[in-house]
């Protein structure tokens, strides 16, 4: 169960846990399709995170940096790739510091 930030969800995905505000009002079921109305509707409950169900098969993974960068030199993307090799990069915080990175790698003369 892939936990995604609400940037990264798509309309179709499948809720893995119930969703609730920060006052405990269900928002969403498990097992419910994510539209893209949900979406919307997170984002004005303040919910940041969703737990999607991926034992359909579905691979949420992370794209390759390539794939999500693509007018990155690969000599950057190569040295990023390469200083987190060792870390699940489908999780928010990482994938967070990777892109952080490669903005300043692009930055830095």
């Amino acid at each position: 169960m892939p936990l995604l930030r609400i940037k990264d969800l798509k309309s179709g995905m499948i809720v893995a846990k119930r969703i609730v505000d920060k006052n405990g009002r269900l928002i969403l079921s498990a097992g419910e399709k994510i539209s893209s109305k949900h979406i919307r509707t997170f984002k004005a409950w303040g919910i940041t995170e969703v737990d999607v169900d991926d034992s359909g098969g579905s691979d949420f993974g992370t794209p390759s940096l390539k794939e999500s960068a693509p007018s990155v030199p690969d000599k950057i993307l190569k040295e990023v790739d390469e200083l987190f090799r060792y870390t699940d990069k489908r999780h928010p915080v990482i994938s967070e510091l990777v892109e952080l990175c490669i903005v300043r790698k692009m930055e830095s003369p």
